[in-house]
């Protein structure tokens, strides 16, 4: 399983858009890759270049906090089959990691609309 998070400079997992890395953690090698974040610094559309960036790296679980994603690029994550795990606010990456088997029993395939950016 391939699972994806947004960070910020400091390793919190943030919105989508909001930092500037991706790290895609592989469980199945048991190691992680860090990627510049494509859209953080798009001025429209950058959810949804994030979506079809994780959809192109094969990411199966995508980490998310409230608002990371939009109707729009939530739409296309749920029609490709994106899973993921929602934390109700912004954590370090690497605790949710060593945490991840706690995690993934509330993987999940909906994000509540009260949850998605406006």
């Amino acid at each position: 399983m391939r699972i994806a998070a947004t960070t910020t400079e400091e390793g919190y997992i943030e919105k989508l858009p909001d930092g500037p890395y991706i790290i895609i953690f592989d469980t199945q090698k048991e190691n992680s890759e860090k990627y510049d974040n494509p859209g953080y610094f798009l001025k429209e559309g950058r959810r949804s270049a994030i979506v079809d960036f994780l959809l192109d790296q094969k990411t199966d679980v995508v980490i998310t906090v409230p608002e990371a994603f939009c109707s729009l690029s939530y739409g296309k994550a749920k029609q490709k089959g994106l899973k993921f795990i929602r934390l109700e606010r912004s954590l370090p990456y690497e605790e949710v990691i060593q945490n991840l088997s706690k995690y993934v029993e509330n993987l999940t395939d909906t994000i509540p609309e009260d949850e998605l950016a406006k």
